[in-house]
């Protein structure tokens, strides 16, 4: 009976512990990517502006890629001249917010698109540590994408 005492108590001391550690990650998380383009500003918002398109160059939705995510809502969320800002969400699972701003400097050829993800997490421990993967999942899917976005735009032709 003292050894089950002893095995609860230090279960409930350990959650504890991983409780107050967790709640030192911050409840937003912000991954972003960015990239420099040789392109017009136009060319690049109508490609990701244009949910259809993005199979040209979004990694999730690629046919026959290995990152391929099922049944994704998209919800545009903001579009000006400078940014679109899309709500993404996987059914049964928290939408994820998804942003592009394009950066012109004058005198400069080339436009820098910064691509960025905003997650809000709840306070349970294991969504708070599983955050500290989302930059080797969904930052290098990020850079694949942005990567794609700059090879499709050297491939048009004038």
């Amino acid at each position: 009976m003292r050894l089950i005492k002893l095995a609860v108590i230090s279960i409930v001391f350990l959650f504890l512990v991983v409780t107050a550690i967790s709640l030192l990650i911050p409840s937003h998380i912000r991954i972003s990517k960015a990239i420099n383009l040789l392109a017009e500003k136009d060319s690049i918002f109508a490609l990701v502006a244009d949910t259809t398109r993005w199979k040209e160059w979004h990694p999730a939705f690629i046919p026959n890629d290995s990152l391929n995510f099922p049944s994704i809502q998209i919800i545009p969320i903001v579009r000006n001249d400078s940014a679109i800002v899309m709500s993404l969400q996987q059914s049964h699972k928290q939408k994820v917010i998804n942003g592009w701003k394009i950066y012109q400097h004058k005198g400069v050829d080339s436009l820098t698109l910064q691509w960025y993800m905003d997650f809000q997490l709840k306070w349970y421990p294991w969504k708070k540590f599983g955050s500290l993967f989302f930059e080797n999942t969904y930052g290098v899917m990020m850079e694949q994408g942005l990567g794609n976005i700059k090879t499709h735009q050297s491939n048009r032709t004038p």
